[in-house]
Formats: C-alpha cells, structure tokens, sequence
C-alpha cells in the first residue's frame, strides 16, 4: 500500500481541473444567452416603434402630405408640443406624434434615435438606430463591446 501513496489526490485534482473548466464554459455560454436575450428584446422594441410611428402617420395623412413627418434625426431634443383649446391642427399632431416617439425611443432603447423620409408615391421609410452589447467573433478582444444596430421598415402611407 505505500507505493499507492498520492495517485488519489493527483486524480481529485484532476477531476476538480476538469470539471472547472466546464463550469467556466457552461458560466460564458449563460453570459451569451443573456446578451442575445437582451440584444433580441430591443430589436422586438424597435420594431414596435417603427410600427407605431407608421401608424400615427396613417391617422394623419394631411401631415404626411405637408411633410410635416420628414424628419432626419428624432431622439428627445424635440420640443413638446401642446395644441390650443385641445384641438391640434395636422402640422401641431405631427410634432406631438415626433416627439412623443423620440421620447420612446430615447427611452427604451439604448441611444436610440429614428428617422422617416416619405417619398412623392407615400412611401416612407423608417429607421430605427441604437446601441447593443457586442457578441461577435471579437467579443473578448479590445474592439468588443457595444456596436450600433439598425432596424429599417419601408411602408405605404
């Protein structure tokens, strides 16, 4: 039995070696699954955004019309607008409908910002712009972390 002396021990320690490389494997594959979870959730929202400016752009058409929702850069340095006596006129509902969307977007989305060009046939295109957690191929590396993402929704007013 004394030459048997120590081949227990060296065997615990590899069992312990392998199965903590497991565990780091199994943490970094759950870390992954929680940013692509993360990163899936705001493009959901950034969809649902588009589709709610393009909806309050088909209740107002005569603002469409007056290009009144061509807007190069929507986030939340618009101005809040209020309409007199409760009534809006069609070019005051579409600064009300911009800025309440630059307020969603800025809100919900990691420096979100949007934009709209409406053509001469009535269609616009929407596009949704913001910020996500990095999990490519260089994740690890310096030029990992947060990289711009674009939603784009083109629709027939």
């Amino acid at each position: 039995m004394n030459h048997q002396r120590g081949a227990t021990l060296i065997e615990v320690l590899i069992t312990v070696l392998v199965m903590s490389v497991g565990l780091l494997g199994l943490g970094a594959t759950q870390m992954m699954s929680l940013k692509n979870s993360n990163n899936a959730n705001l493009t959901y929202f950034a969809s649902l955004a588009a589709y709610d400016i393009a909806e309050r752009m088909r209740i107002n058409p005569l603002g469409v019309e007056n290009d009144a929702y061509d807007a190069t850069n929507v986030d939340n340095s618009q101005t809040a607008q209020t309409c007199l006596s409760g009534i809006c006129s069609t070019l005051q509902l579409a600064a009300m409908d911009l800025y309440e969307w630059g307020q969603m977007l800025s809100t919900n989305l990691p420096e979100g910002k949007g934009s709209i060009a409406v053509d001469d046939d009535g269609e616009a295109t929407i596009t949704v712009t913001w910020s996500e957690q990095h999990t490519g191929e260089d994740y690890g590396q310096s030029t990992g972390g947060a990289v711009d993402r674009t939603f784009e929704l083109v629709v027939e007013l």
